[in-house]
């Protein structure tokens, strides 16, 4: 007999992974937590995830791109390509980080103890990469374009994301804003006419 699944029951095994993750990390939240703590059983979890690293990135995945979503709007909020740049950084390395009490934390948790050729459930890495690659071409004069170099930029500024999402979760918060700072004049260089922007 094919069981029926429920909206009320995925939606609060979602709602109660998202709060156990949060508090306990991906590595220290069961799937046994994650049952008795939405009021089903493990076994009726199951049906509706196959794995604990699928529940995360059905939290994950939405929660992520909710927050590109807020960095993308308060970089198009700023003129200039310095202050753009540096609210972008700023976003990835900082706020993103601690967001959540250091949400991100678990997926590299998760990715960190998944078997190797487990591969990712989802696109969710192309997809943040494909948005901020956009999101630094609108930022970046035409004649910086070749610094992007076909997506790598954000794949490098997504690598080092995930070395600030673990040192923040453990307390290492170096000044990210100096940081950003180099970054800006990484991509935009130090010429005085863009100093002033």
């Amino acid at each position: 007999m094919v069981q029926v699944k429920k909206q009320e029951v995925r939606d609060a095994i979602v709602e109660a992974a998202f709060t156990l993750f949060k508090h306990n990390g991906y590595t220290s939240t069961t799937m046994s937590k994650i049952a008795r703590e939405a009021g089903t059983t493990v076994s009726n979890l199951y049906v509706y995830f196959d794995s604990k690293i699928l529940v995360l990135y059905e939290i994950y995945t939405p929660w992520l791109l909710e927050q590109i979503d807020r960095i993308e709007r308060s970089v198009r909020k700023l003129r200039h390509p310095r202050a753009q740049v540096k609210r972008l950084v700023m976003g990835l390395w900082a706020d993103i980080p601690a967001a959540d009490q250091s949400f991100s934390n678990c997926m590299i948790e998760a990715l960190a103890s998944a078997p190797r050729d487990q591969g990712k459930p989802n696109e969710l890495l192309f997809l943040a990469e494909t948005r901020i690659s956009a999101l630094l071409r609108d930022c970046l004069p035409e004649e910086r374009y070749a610094l992007l170099g076909d997506g790598l930029m954000a794949h490098i500024l997504w690598m080092a994301f995930d070395g600030f999402v673990i040192n923040q979760r453990i307390g290492d918060t170096r000044n990210v804003e100096h940081l950003a700072d180099l970054m800006v004049v990484l991509l935009l260089g130090t010429d005085e006419a863009n100093q002033d922007a």
